[in-house]
């Protein structure tokens, strides 16, 4: 009969750790699971027990495998094998991860070794086959590149303000499972972080397209901030644009985030507004940018 591995055929979740360089800790396995077997490197986890969510699943097994308890889990998504082929679990929920958490902390209680290794070495490492596309997938994800550039001493972001033909500003709900610095389940300006060389106007295209599905034709550019401007900035410069395209907000697709809403100004005293986002809204609505707009 052929190998399985702990978990194969069932529910399960993963922790992805990410280093400041981009390293991800993976667990060097004990059990002989075809084709690279024993000694072959994966994401810490494992399978789900009756009762569990997915996120007290991803927690225990981190904990009962390296004796760390994380404090920033953050769900990503879940797959499938239709999603991931020869993923072993039937459905897998990942999780991502950014406490600093150093090599010497962790405790090897299951398998051979914990080491962080940087995705550019991961040809080097004997995996299987689906573990190889699940890490690819998550290279190539928003979640991995915005946790790695939040974790930089350095950042520049973008945000974008939309208008609707009302003059109403469409604003995004964060999600309620980030950071308590990062603002979650408030209400916030659409954005987020440039990249290495990436020109400000076009992070800020990419990001809203990300973001929603929708790629923008036209931005204008209100102002550049920087983070003493701002009390509680996630970013040491901030670069705000905005445009006024009218889009039905039921041809946005919710890519990150709960939500996305517009509100008009008198309305945003009312809502739960991230700090930074308020004071920018704020100078926004009553500068000569939106009056000619709307006045």
């Amino acid at each position: 009969m052929p190998h399985k591995a702990p978990g194969s055929g069932r529910e399960g979740s993963i922790v992805l750790l990410v280093a400041a360089d981009g390293s991800i800790l993976l667990q060097q396995r004990d059990d002989d699971v075809p084709p690279a077997g024993i000694g072959r490197w994966t994401p810490p986890g494992g399978g789900r027990e009756p009762g569990e969510s997915p996120l007290d699943t991803a927690r225990r097994e981190f904990e009962e495998e390296t004796g760390i308890r994380l404090q920033r889990l953050r769900y990503i998504e879940t797959v499938t094998p239709e999603q991931v082929p020869d993923l072993l679990p039937c459905r897998l929920h990942l999780f991502v991860a950014d406490d600093p958490v150093p090599r010497s902390a962790i405790q090897v209680r299951e398998g051979l070794d914990f080491q962080y290794h940087h995705p550019s070495h991961f040809h080097t490492l004997p995996m299987n086959p689906g573990t190889k596309q699940l890490l690819a997938r998550f290279l190539a994800s928003d979640a991995y590149r915005g946790t790695v550039g939040m974790l930089q001493p350095y950042r520049a972001g973008v945000g974008i303000i939309l208008l609707d033909r009302w003059g109403r500003a469409l604003l995004q709900l964060r999600d309620a499972d980030l950071p308590p610095e990062r603002f979650p389940g408030q209400w916030s300006i659409p954005g987020g972080l440039i990249e290495p060389d990436e020109p400000p106007d076009a992070a800020a295209f990419r990001e809203f397209e990300e973001e929603t599905g929708l790629l923008l034709q036209t931005l204008q550019l209100f102002r550049v901030y920087r983070a003493a401007e701002l009390p509680g900035s996630l970013t040491h410069i901030y670069h705000i644009y905005y445009d006024d395209p009218d889009i039905p907000e039921e041809q946005i697709d919710v890519r990150e985030g709960q939500a996305f809403r517009y509100w008009a100004p008198n309305q945003l005293p009312t809502l739960s507004v991230a700090g930074p986002a308020a004071a920018v809204l704020r100078d926004f609505f009553a500068s000569v940018h939106y009056r000619r707009l709307f006045h």
